[in-house]
């Protein structure tokens, strides 16, 4: 099972900055490092860009602050002091850090910094709802299967279905599902994903999701389950910590992700294809999303997004 360290302390501006002006945050990490297991260093806005190394070899880079990134250091990181440099543009230790320790058999880690697990309900009504599950996972033993567990929020079981790792697509059907409505009603549910090998769970993921039916109207206007969300209630936002979404799903709230400023700091067309991939992999899951507003002048990136998220609306 995999373990999540808090590494955010001790972290220390050095006096000396790279030719080029950027600042450069260290710190030694002392691990205890053991072969049976895998190590992910994960950033969370950390910069609009930086670069990654340890023990003085670079291992990635990234740009935008408001993604998470996550990199595999097991083969950088020894038995013993580790030193971690984070260079970047700012003087401020804004940093948000993890290492997460797994089994050498676990859920994606490195896939655009998601979840490892992709929730995407279909057909919903005040009937029944299908809601499509996949878990991520590479490398696995031929007889790796993944067990699913559909509940409540209070642990009441609702669903529940293992399917071998080779075909991990799971299609759950509820029926009189109770559905997010926004602060009328902000039920969630819970999704927890094991991958099962040689009969004992080696990872795992819980991940909470909310069911309602989403569609447009002609104007531009969002509906949820038919009601039409008026202007006022829609918080037009571009969070950085996914937590705030976590606070959103939770009280209710109505929230249009702007993406222009996503747009603005890449780079490039790659650069962008590639923050806009992150941002929507690793937030989809939230319910108070309920649409995309790209810029105007982005508006190619439209089948992108949609293709991502094929549950959400695109706005301009």
């Amino acid at each position: 099972m995999r373990n999540i360290l808090n590494i955010n302390s001790d972290w220390i501006l050095s006096t000396e900055k790279t030719p080029d002006g950027k600042a450069v945050h260290k710190r030694i990490l002392p691990l205890n490092k053991e072969d049976e297991y895998c190590y992910y260093l994960e950033l969370l806005g950390a910069a609009p860009s930086m670069e990654v190394f340890v023990n003085q070899e670079k291992i990635g880079d990234h740009t935008g602050s408001y993604t998470l990134y996550r990199v595999d250091v097991t083969d950088q990181i020894v038995n013993g002091d580790n030193e971690l440099d984070i260079v970047c543009d700012s003087e401020v230790p804004c940093l948000d850090a993890s290492l997460i320790v797994v089994g050498k058999h676990h859920f994606s880690l490195d896939h655009f910094g998601d979840a490892g697990l992709t929730v995407i309900p279909e057909e919903i009504s005040t009937s029944s709802a299908s809601i499509r599950i996949t878990a991520h996972a590479k490398n696995l033993p031929k007889d790796a299967m993944i067990s699913y567990t559909v509940l409540t929020t209070t642990g009441t079981m609702l669903a529940n279905k293992s399917v071998p790792a080779s075909a991990p697509e799971y299609i759950c059907h509820l029926t009189n599902p109770c559905l997010w409505n926004g602060k009328t009603s902000p039920k969630l549910y819970v999704i927890v994903a094991g991958l099962v090998v040689n009969g004992a769970t080696e990872d795992q993921i819980v991940l909470p999701f909310g069911l309602r039916d989403l569609s447009m109207e002609s104007n531009s206007s969002v509906l949820v389950n038919g009601l039409c969300v008026p202007e006022k209630d829609l918080i037009r936002t571009l969070e950085s910590d996914p937590f705030v979404y976590d606070d959103m799903d939770e009280d209710g709230s109505f929230a249009c992700v702007e993406l222009k400023e996503l747009c603005d700091i890449a780079a490039d067309e790659e650069d962008c294809r590639n923050l806009l991939t992150e941002y929507v992999l690793q937030n989809a899951y939230h319910p108070s999303i309920l649409c995309w507003e790209l810029p105007e002048d982005h508006a190619d990136f439209a089948a992108l997004l949609r293709e991502l998220d094929s549950t959400r609306p695109v706005l301009f």
